[in-house]
This record gives structure tokens, sequence and C-alpha cells, in this order.
């Protein structure tokens, strides 16, 4: 059985094609977020594209899945919301399988990738796995005996809104200190921002203050190789803040397996340590003795093929 997997986000929209159990075809555009009149269009344009290189080898895709960056009402196929995107309860599953004349199912990204990472990649065969995605902002997913976990509005595993720091620096979302708002790319970002405002003087601040619109937390983590000093303090500050928000979870859930995905990963040597010594100290015994933590084995389709399993298991 064939499917196609799309993961749609705020910048790009990739799109695979699954059969016999690996990637056939895939694609990858720019997201068009003018309005909801062209975000439908360029999923349609990745499908589209999708269905006629299967045809042009003789398969045929029975569903297709999609992930969005939003709040997904799963029973009704709809964005509740999308902070990055102009949907707002769009019913994205029926308009999709009205252009495309297949079965379409729609879920939250972040879930998608914990079910890549549950059923193909770092936690494979795992029954309780947390997923986080780290990168401009943090996502998570909740995968509980083999199956996705999405709460009563479909909204549950936001991990990057859980509270590290009363009182403490906004995220995009308006929630004070939480982990989205200490450890994403935004948070690392901003600050730069801040000591450059402070006056702060280093080789990296330099590069941010000739050009911030091109800066962003990958400009940082080439300034940790180079040892920059101070590059290599936000980054172990981020990765403390991580840290805490991941022992919080392995408390309250006692998972096999915490997975990391995301951008942010080509960080993650400069944050690890931080990570851990806040882990290890946080985390009740019990959970943090069993749970590992892994980054993913799946890397830029983890997205993709979560949401082709989503077709595949809905089919």
């Amino acid at each position: 059985m064939a499917v196609i997997g799309i993961d749609e986000g705020a910048s790009k929209t990739a799109g695979i094609l699954w059969s016999e159990g690996r990637i056939e075809e895939s694609v990858r555009l720019r997201t068009d977020t003018t309005s909801s009149e062209t975000v439908l269009a360029g999923l349609v344009e990745a499908c589209s594209s999708l269905m006629d290189r299967a045809s042009s080898r003789g398969i045929e895709a029975s569903g297709i899945g999609i992930g969005v960056a939003g709040y997904i009402d799963f029973a009704q196929g709809m964005v509740s919301d999308a902070p990055n995107q102009p949907l707002h309860d769009y019913p994205i599953r029926d308009m999709l399988a009205r252009e495309l004349a297949k079965p379409v199912y729609v879920d939250n990204d972040a879930n998608l990738a914990a079910l890549a990472e549950a059923r193909l990649g770092a936690g494979k065969d795992s029954r309780y796995l947390l997923h986080l995605t780290l990168g401009t902002g943090i996502g998570g997913g909740i995968v509980i005996d083999g199956q996705l976990y999405r709460g009563a509005k479909g909204s549950a595993g936001e991990f990057g809104h859980i509270t590290i720091m009363e009182g403490g620096p906004q995220c995009n979302s308006g929630h004070r200190g939480c982990l989205e708002a200490l450890s994403s790319g935004t948070a690392i970002y901003r600050r730069v921002e801040h000591l450059a405002a402070e006056g702060v003087a280093s080789d990296m601040i330099a590069d941010f203050l000739e050009n911030p619109e091109s800066f962003g937390a990958h400009t940082v983590c080439r300034h940790a190789e180079q040892k920059d000093t101070l590059a290599l303090d936000i980054l172990r500050e981020a990765g403390g803040h991580l840290g805490y928000g991941i022992a919080t979870l392995v408390n309250i859930f006692n998972p096999d397996v915490v997975t990391l995905s995301g951008g942010l990963l080509d960080c993650y040597p400069y944050m690890a340590e931080e990570m851990y010594r806040a882990y290890e100290e946080n985390a009740i015994p019990i959970s943090r003795r069993h749970a590992r933590i892994l980054t993913s084995t799946l890397g830029k389709d983890g997205g993709s093929l979560g949401a082709a399993l989503l077709a595949l298991e809905n089919s």
C-alpha cells in the first residue's frame, strides 16, 4: 500500500510518497502563508506532484496524511488555530479531500513526529514515548501504549508551554517563563538581541549587529564551535532550562524514552551537558533510571514519515 505524507509548516512544505516501507519520492516547497487559500494551494501542489510521480511508476496512493504546525481538531479534520499561519477553524481535511479526491487525515506536526519516532525511529517499539521538537518554537507529542494521545481538544503535548521560570521572558504566544521562551531557537535569538542592546561586546554580537535578519540559533552554534564564551554560555543556559522541562515531563509521564528532533539539534552538543545536569537533579530516581533521552534517527523526514503513517494506519 502506498500513501502520501506531508509535513506543512510556516516556512516549508515537505512531502513523501511512502510505499513498501520506504520513501519512493519526495518534494519540498516554500509555504506561502499570504492567506488560507495560498496555504491550501501549496498543499494541493505538493500532493498532486507526488500523486503524478506515483502514477508514472504504476503506484496509486490510497490516502494522504497531513501534519500541520497548529492546534488540530483531529475528529473534525480542522485546524482550530495555527499561530504562524492564516488558518483558524479551517476545514483543511475536507478541503483537500475535495481537491484531490483521496481520503485525507490531519494531525498536529509534532504529534506525527512522535508517531514516527515510536514506529520507525529512536523510540521504535517503545510503549510510552514523549517527543519534543526543538526549533523556532518547541512542540511535543505523547505516545501511550503505542497510540498517540491527543487530549480532549487535540491540544495535548504542548510541551513548549510548561512553565519553567515564573515571571520569565515571554514567548510568541504570550506565555511567560515557558520552555519555549527559554530554550527555543527564538529564545536563543532574543537572548543575543538583549545582550546586544545592553552593549555587550563579542564577535558573535558583532555578527548580530551587522545583519540581525539572517542571524539565528545556527549562528550562535557556529560561534560556539569557535569557542566563543558568550555563545557557549547562552547554549548552556538554554540546555539547562530544557533539562528542567524534560525532568518535569518524565516525573509526570514516566516514559520509556524521550526523543528530540528539530533544527536546534545542531546546537545540542553545546546544550547536552547542562541539560543532563538539570535533568539528573530534578527527575525522580525511579523514572529517571528507566527513561532514555535520545535524538531522532529520522532527520528531516520525521514529520513527513509520521504523516504517512497516519494515512497508512487509517486508510
